[in-house]
């Protein structure tokens, strides 16, 4: 009776959570790194022993302890680390998974390679110098199963698969519009013909048959302005067709964009406003983290994106998601930390790093490198 009565409170608590605006999920909040400034993380097996690590900027964090490895030395220019993106991805196709790293200083795209259990640092391979790139995507463009690597570059739009094994390992560039290219990028199916496609703030690219010699059509049917990175593609409300839902990197807003059809069989979009209580919303990542087969949209403050000066700059940071609720055709927003030193910088992971069944979250940021544990399972 007591283990009986034991179950209604936890039910009725996280019940409680939920309909206060809280987290029905509950996270348990890990310092993997209070001193690290790096705005980005991945999570591979670095050392190939079955448990995860995480890597950001200059060192790697040996799972489940979180000893710290030395990586690799990286500029750092008023406060930010010349480091805007962490791809998992063996490049060269020995086993050891290597990290495919975007930068915004030096303008590049590079893999580091992985010294293959070594006690050595990881070496860069700088494969093209196409500009700022403010961070990347993860995703499979081409559709072969592989990840490829879709950076944020201002003034164009490009994207690289990997090419060549061993010593001829390399990124190939793929063009899919030299002239444009601006702040916020996403991936997904757009119009629902199977093909990822590539979501900017000035409209879509629609993906062509062979994406890598085919022509990439842009629609140009919205202006979401500086928008996040990635911007999300995904259908919320379950009428069968994709939705958008992004953040304003630099300013307020959590928005997203109804997909819908007029009477003549056009496409048609309805901007909602989410919320606009915090700003710099730099991050959105879809991932189930309540387990009902349906993703919500993670995201959080990035602190000091403008080093303070963006619109609300200085103002408290929130790590939370969002949920979209059928009954009140809207999304309910759920906090997992807010008002600590803890923010969601430019790529933060999620993932299941723990190996229990749920999905975790990594939050790098200048403010220090933390890791909420999904304890749903637990």
């Amino acid at each position: 009776m007591k283990r009986l009565t034991g179950v209604v409170l936890l039910v009725g608590f996280l019940l409680l959570l939920s309909q206060s605006g809280m987290s029905a999920t509950v996270f348990k909040k890990h310092v993997i790194n209070a001193e690290s400034i790096c705005e980005s993380a991945g999570v591979l097996d670095v050392n190939r022993d079955g448990i995860l690590d995480i890597l950001s900027g200059e060192y790697w964090y040996e799972g489940p302890t979180w000893k710290k490895h030395f990586v690799r030395k990286i500029e750092v220019k008023d406060t930010y680390t010349d480091d805007f993106a962490t791809v998992p991805l063996d490049v060269n196709g020995d086993g050891w998974t290597d990290v495919v790293s975007v930068t915004w200083f030096s303008k590049k795209v590079s893999w580091i390679q992985n010294p293959a259990g070594k006690d050595s640092p990881w070496t860069e391979h700088v494969v093209d110098n196409p500009g700022n790139c403010e961070t990347a995507v993860a995703c499979d463009v081409d559709g072969d199963g592989t990840v490829d690597v879709l950076p944020n570059v201002m003034g164009q739009t490009v994207w690289y698969g990997r090419a060549g094994r061993g010593k001829k390992a390399t990124l190939t560039k793929h063009v899919v519009d030299s002239a444009r290219g601006g702040h916020g990028l996403g991936f997904g199916d757009v119009n629902g013909d199977g093909r990822g496609d590539i979501v900017t703030p000035f409209g879509w690219y629609e993906a062509p048959a062979d994406r890598h010699k085919g022509k990439w059509l842009l629609h140009n049917e919205f202006d979401l302005g500086a928008a996040s990175i990635p911007i999300q593609v995904h259908d919320f409300n379950g009428d069968g067709l994709a939705d958008i839902f992004w953040g304003m990197g630099h300013n307020y807003g959590v928005l997203w964009l109804e997909q819908g059809k007029s009477p003549d069989g056009k496409r048609t979009w309805t901007r909602h406003l989410i919320e606009k209580s915090w700003s710099q919303p730099h991050a959105i990542i879809l991932a189930d983290l309540d387990g009902d087969g349906k993703p919500e949209a993670v995201t959080g403050k990035r602190y000091h994106a403008h080093n303070g000066h963006d619109p609300g700059g200085n103002e408290p940071l929130i790590v939370c998601y969002y949920k979209w609720s059928p009954e009140k055709k809207a999304f309910e927003k759920h906090v997992i930390d807010e008002g600590t030193k803890t923010g969601f910088g430019i790529y933060p992971t999620v993932t299941d790093i723990d190996g229990d069944g749920d999905i975790d979250i990594i939050a790098p940021g200048k403010s220090g490198l933390y890791l909420f544990e999904n304890l749903r399972l637990k």
